[in-house]
């Protein structure tokens, strides 16, 4: 008889990666000293996105030489930003967290998981570390468990998402929109066949609405069974999850600190 998996979308944050947003910071802190911390680097980007908005939308003087510059200044970034990110990966500058390990061995690795890996980071650091631990055992021992980026990767600096923006911007062309669309209907539709998420270093911060739209979209579905957060604030970030639940499928939510998977709270 043949053994039968339970699918597991397991989907991980920046809270997963030690010094995540270090080499962002400091790359932003050398144009603009005021941005020091994760915080004022997300409200710097999404005015950008919003400036963005309004210089491709606008019908005043100069608003497309104005909406042209930008558009460098964002590609100069975006290919930084990439460049920072992937040399502090190979410098170890950034690194899993050493709860991570522990957080897969408990909800991934077990005998009958079929596991698929999203992560909204730029960094491809716990795409790299969860095949190096190599113990996925579908569809055979060793294999890679597949990974989508919501947000892109560092390798493909263009298509890095920014904070507060959505799959289809004015200041975007078609292309570029499709890819953006096409990449997010791909992670809802292999949400859809998952029976549990774990949810790990991941806030569902409100300024990311087209995030909690696509997990929406994705746990709209039969399939869905539970829904485990694992965060030190997972009160909070249950709260948000059960907002995003279709009432024609329930599914179990429970939260766990990060520093005490012995002990679950049900939501």
């Amino acid at each position: 008889m043949e053994e039968e998996f339970e699918n597991v979308a397991f989907i991980v944050g920046a809270g997963g990666v030690e010094n995540a947003w270090k080499p962002i910071i400091e790359l932003l802190g050398r144009s603009f000293p005021e941005i020091n911390d994760a915080d004022t680097a997300n409200c710097f980007f999404a005015r950008f996105i919003y400036l963005l908005r309004f210089y491709a939308t606008g019908t005043f003087p100069n608003a497309g030489i104005a909406l042209e510059g930008m558009l460098n200044d964002f590609k100069e970034m975006k290919d930084a930003i990439a460049s920072e990110l992937i040399k502090a990966e190979r410098l170890g500058i950034i690194k899993p967290r050493a709860e991570f390990e522990h957080v897969l061995h408990k909800f991934i690795f077990s005998t009958n998981n079929k596991a698929v890996f999203f992560t909204t980071n730029w960094d491809t650091v716990l795409d790299n570390y969860i095949n190096i631990l190599g113990e996925c055992n579908y569809p055979k021992e060793g294999s890679d468990i597949p990974t989508f980026h919501f947000h892109g990767s560092a390798y493909t600096p263009n298509e890095l998402y920014f904070p507060s923006e959505i799959v289809t911007e004015p200041y975007r062309n078609k292309e570029d929109n499709q890819i953006m669309g096409g990449n997010h209907g791909t992670i809802w539709q292999t949400l859809e066949g998952c029976n549990k998420t774990v949810l790990y270093g991941l806030s569902l911060d409100p300024l990311d609405a087209e995030l909690s739209q696509t997990l929406a979209a994705g746990w709209s579905s039969p399939n869905l069974r539970e829904i485990i957060v694992v965060n030190p604030s997972h009160e909070k970030v249950c709260k948000r999850v059960k907002l995003l639940l279709d009432k024609r499928y329930p599914a179990k939510v429970t939260g766990y600190s990060p520093f005490d998977l012995t002990t679950s709270y049900d939501y």
